[in-house]
Formats: structure tokens, C-alpha cells, sequence
């Protein structure tokens, strides 16, 4: 490392992007007593408090709430886009003074370059350039939405997340271009306030990462809601004379138009960040995504270089944005220690009802693995509910009982999922689970279920379950799984 120039700030770790991974990171250092100079070149807080995880779910919030109340109760819709804004930026404010005065966190807001051999270009926006020198860099800048081309569309009528929230307010028909957590979200958002809304996706489900059955039955409860859903089908093209869009399959001829279209969502998933950070000047490898390459412990291929967040290729959702950067902290702190298993993926969609999902759960179920399911409208609370539909779906090993993956669509899904990620991290066998008692009556009666189903099937069975096992561990070339 070449010595810092004179009077050059010299850090211990450089965070670069005040996002979730990076703000982790920060304050996780700061508070052990390392010296931090945290950089964002544009709002702190990143993608989730300005335009993704806050502003969303405070729109489906205020969304419900509208959708409820009487009529002559409710406020107006451009209001409510309004109220989400305040909130957000509430939040950001709150979050700017918070880590302003941190101990230990130097607040910059400036676009940083990476230099190589632990240097850092920082160019504020009055154009001033200062160098800094760090030991170690944590690059956390996040994703940006991606956007595809359809011909004729103006990019006027174009939004991403980016943009959305911003409307003055909601479209007569929105169009949405994906079916994934973003696009549904606000397709029942939008349609709670009275927007026309159709989801366009080209895969032959919505959720396309989902089970089929699980993705069944959101796209049921979004059709209940009068959202018009269609997979297998792409955007082909704009026409200005009527604000119509031609549809159809991908690579098909067109089979319908959508008239009276006036915004367009593009809900296609994420680019990395990384325009204009030096990586290649610093050496820092990225993969054909254009996204950091990471290892088991968060470090990139160059010495004292770490990255986490979606800006890598272990990215995807603020969650897990924080768990990559409590592993930077640990080997940072403690550079020997065994890297361990990587953070589990749990993934929520916030539709109505919820969808979430965690592990691995093929859609052909292996011979050693069983799969338990149980219906949440069958449950004493979903019955006080009178919930008409969701699900919930465990894969666990035959006889030795490991959690495989889970799948829960219904009322409070994402906080179910939370129990699976806890119970896989530590490797909670599911004849463990037997004689909990779960609250009463509460959607948890519904994996107390699940777990007498197992224990039923299992001990009867004990000699045709260790088969089943071992054939599975052997046979499908997983002998060095000890699950």
C-alpha cells in the first residue's frame, strides 16, 4: 500500500453506499471501535427507504386502508401518494441526523472511485476531489431496475420504483411488465385505489421462483381482486392513437390489446451499481451480470476489497443485505475464523395474502424427501377468519427430519418463513418441533400440524423411512449431505 498523501483522511474500513448492507456495516464497525468513513453519492438509506421497502409498504399500508373505508371517508388518492412520500423522507431525514452524528461514522456525501491499493477518490457535488486511504473498502452500492424496450412506448409513461412514487396520482389502467414481488405489490396497491391493473409476465406463473401451487394461489386472489393477470405474455408493442398495448406470447404473434393504458411499470428485476467505482482499475472481479464476485466471507478477489448487497452476486433483498454485512463485520474483526454456512434467502412478497418462501423446494420431490402440506383455511383461525384460501408447504428429509424449505402463502406468510429460516440456521430437525405448543389460535397451529404428520408417518414407518433415506443420500449423489 503506498503511504497517504498529505493530510489524506485515513479510516479504518471505507463503506461505500449508505444503503442496508452498507449502514450495517458502518454502524456495526463503528460501535467496536473501528473508525468508519461512510460514502453515498445519493440519498442515505438507499433503494429501501427512498424507493423500495418503505415507500411499498406504506403504500399497501395506506392502499388497505383507503380500500376500507367508506367512500365519503376516504382521502383522495393523490394524497395518499403524497402521505407516502412524507413518510419516506421523514425517515430519511431521521436516518441523515442519525448517522451524521454516529460516533466513529464519517458521513460523506460524495461519488467514490476506487484507486487501487486502498485508496478512494471522493468528488463531492461542489466538485471537490479528496483522497482517502483505508485498510479496508466495503462496496455496498447497491441495484438499480432494469428496463426493456417496447417499441413505440414513450419513456414518459414509463416508471420504475425509481419514479413510481412520485406520481402526482394513480394511472386510470396501469400495466405492469413482471410478475415478481415488485409488480405484484402494486398491482394491489394500485388496484385498492382504483386503478385499472394488468400484470404482464412472461414466465408460465406469476412468482416465477415460487412453487406452482403456491403461485396458484396468488394469482387466484389477485384475479378475486379484479387485477387481470397474464403469464406466458410479453409487451410487443405501443400504440399512441388509443394509449393501447399489443400483447401476446414471447416470440408469438399478437393476441390482444390493452386499451386506455397511461402508465407502464417495469417490474424486471435489477442491475448492479457499479458505473464509474474503478473496479477495473482496482481489479475487483465481477461476473457476466456486471455483479461483484464475493466469497463465503464477503471479500472480493482483491485483498482488504469487500462487497455485500445487491451491487454482488449473493445479493437480492435487503435482509440479506444485512446478513452479508454482519459477515463482513465478523471477518473483518476476525479475519481467521471459519467463513461457516452462508446466510439463508428468505423471500417475501407483501400481495394479499402474503407469499414466502425459504430453501430449496424442487417442484419434483426426491425420493428421500417429504412433503407436508397443509391447508391454512382448514386451521381454527383461518376458519374465525374465514380465510378461503393459503397454504403451507415443508419439505423435510425422511427420517432424520431436516428442513429442506418452506413455502406459506396466507396471512402473515413472511413472519412463518422467519420460524423456518430460524429453525434451518440452526439446524432444528423437525422431530424437534414435537410437543411445542403453539398459541391458540394463531397460523403457527398450522406447522404444529405439519410436525404431527411427519412424526405419524415416520415412526410407524421407521425401516421403510431409513430406506428411503439412504436411497436418496446414495443413489442421488448426495452421499456427503448429512441431512
Amino acid at each position: 500500500m503506498t503511504s497517504p498523501t498529505m493530510n489524506a483522511p485515513t479510516p479504518d474500513v471505507v463503506v461505500i453506499g449508505a444503503g442496508s448492507g452498507g449502514l450495517t456495516v458502518a454502524v456495526g464497525l463503528s460501535r467496536l471501535g473501528r473508525s468508519v468513513m461512510l460514502v453515498e453519492g445519493h440519498l442515505i438509506g438507499g433503494d429501501c427507504t427512498n424507493v423500495g421497502c418503505i415507500p411499498s409498504k406504506s403504500l399497501l399500508h395506506h392502499s388497505h386502508e383507503f380500500a376500507k373505508a367508506a367512500p365519503a371517508t376516504r382521502r383522495s388518492t393523490a394524497d395518499i401518494l403524497a402521505a407516502v412520500r412524507a413518510r419516506r423522507t421523514a425517515l430519511r431525514e431521521h436516518e441523515v441526523d442519525q448517522f451524521g452524528s454516529a460516533e466513529g461514522i464519517d458521513l460523506r456525501f460524495a461519488r467514490a472511485r476506487l484507486l487501487g491499493e486502498g485508496r478512494v477518490e471522493l468528488t463531492d457535488a461542489n466538485g471537490s476531489v479528496t483522497t482517502v486511504v483505508a485498510k479496508h473498502i466495503v462496496i455496498a452500492t447497491g441495484s438499480a431496475p432494469h428496463r426493456i424496450t417496447i417499441e413505440g412506448l414513450p419513456d414518459d409513461l414509463v416508471v420504475t420504483n425509481n419514479e413510481l412514487f412520485e406520481l402526482d396520482d394513480v394511472p386510470q389502467h396501469l400495466a405492469i411488465v413482471g410478475g415478481g414481488p415488485i409488480g405484484l405489490e402494486m398491482a394491489v396497491a394500485f388496484r385498492r385505489l382504483g386503478s385499472q391493473v394488468t400484470v404482464l409476465e412472461a414466465a408460465p406463473q406469476v412468482l416465477p421462483q415460487s412453487l406452482p401451487e403456491a403461485a396458484a394461489v396468488v394469482h387466484r386472489s389477485l384475479a378475486d381482486a379484479g387485477i387481470d393477470v397474464r403469464p406466458g405474455t410479453v409487451a410487443h408493442r405501443w400504440d399512441a392513437t388509443d394509449l393501447s398495448l399489443a400483447v401476446g406470447p414471447r416470440g408469438g404473434a399478437v393476441t390482444d390489446s390493452l386499451t386506455g393504458v397511461d402508465r407502464v411499470l417495469m417490474a424486471v428485476g435489477r442491475t448492479a451499481n457499479t458505473e464509474g467505482l474503478g473496479l477495473e482499475k482496482a481489479g475487483v472481479a465481477t461476473n457476466e451480470r456486471g455483479q461483484i464476485v464475493i466469497d463465503a466471507k464477503g471479500r472480493t478477489n482483491v485483498d482488504g476489497i469487500w462487497a455485500c448487497g445487491d451491487v454482488t452476486d449473493r445479493g437480492g433483498t435487503t435482509h440479506l443485505a444485512n446478513a452479508w454485512g454482519r459477515r463482513i463485520i465478523k471477518h473483518i474483526l476476525a479475519p481467521v475464523a471459519p467463513a461457516g454456512a452462508e446466510p439463508l434467502r428468505p423471500a417475501v412478497a407483501f400481495t394479499d395474502p402474503e407469499a414466502g418462501s425459504i430453501g430449496s423446494q424442487p417442484i419434483d420431490v426426491p425420493d428421500d424427501v417429504m412433503r407436508l402440506r397443509v391447508n391454512l383455511a382448514d386451521i381454527d383461525r383461518g376458519y374465525t377468519d374465514e380465510l378461503t384460501s393459503g397454504i403451507l408447504i415443508v419439505d423435510v428429509r425422511r427420517f432424520s427430519g431436516k428442513v429442506l424449505g418452506a413455502t406459506a402463502v396466507g396471512p402473515r406468510a413472511g413472519e412463518l418463513i422467519g420460524l423456518f429460516s430460524l429453525a434451518m440456521k440452526n439446524d432444528l430437525a423437525f422431530h424437534k418441533w414435537y410437543g411445542t405448543v403453539w398459541p391458540y389460535p394463531t397460523y403457527g397451529e398450522a406447522i404444529g400440524r405439519l410436525v404431527d404428520e411427519y412424526m405419524a408417518t415416520t415412526l410407524p414407518n421407521l425401516p421403510r423411512e431409513l430406506k428411503g433415506w439412504v436411497r436418496g443420500r446414495w443413489h442421488g449423489g448426495r452421499a456427503n449431505d448429512r441431512g
